[in-house]
């Protein structure tokens, strides 16, 4: 079973991404998102960006640590009873839980330019996802997949 995805040509070079619908009972949450595929990130993260347009109270969620990364530090919580659903290209859709972590910078300590570039930062699908299956990335050929 195949997930496509795509290469997002706003990013210098091409970036590329996965199309995936998050769901969270606790949370009361189904929405689509799209998340950089990201070999560096050990785990999948859902940035400030997607927190604010997805309305999501962080004070709902229990605490997981502090990241380092591109951004600064960062402060995480997690959601327990993430579901991520992938549609399939040749197949019924992919159903995938896992914990999610949700970082967000403190904009108190950045700079309003600062904060205008958090704000630009994607969601990241991370190793904790990409490890369940094959990525094949081909910018030659323009195709991106993930695969079982």
């Amino acid at each position: 079973m195949r997930i496509c995805g795509y290469f997002d040509e706003r990013y210098e070079p091409p970036a590329p991404f996965i199309r995936t619908t998050l769901i969270s009972r606790t949370l009361k949450l189904e929405h689509a998102i799209e998340l950089h595929v990201d070999t560096g990130a050990a785990a999948s993260i859902l940035l400030d960006k997607d927190v604010k347009r997805l309305k999501i109270d962080i004070s709902k969620l229990r605490t997981e640590r502090d990241l380092i990364g591109i951004g600064g530090l960062l402060k995480t919580q997690i959601i327990e009873d993430a579901i991520l659903i992938f549609r399939s290209a040749n197949g019924p859709p992919i159903i995938e839980k896992l914990r999610l972590l949700v970082g967000t910078h403190d904009p108190s300590k950045l700079s309003l330019k600062e904060r205008e570039a958090i704000l630009k930062l994607p969601s990241l699908l991370g190793r904790d996802m990409i490890y369940r299956f094959k990525l094949m990335i081909d910018k030659l050929r323009n195709q991106i997949y993930l695969e079982r």
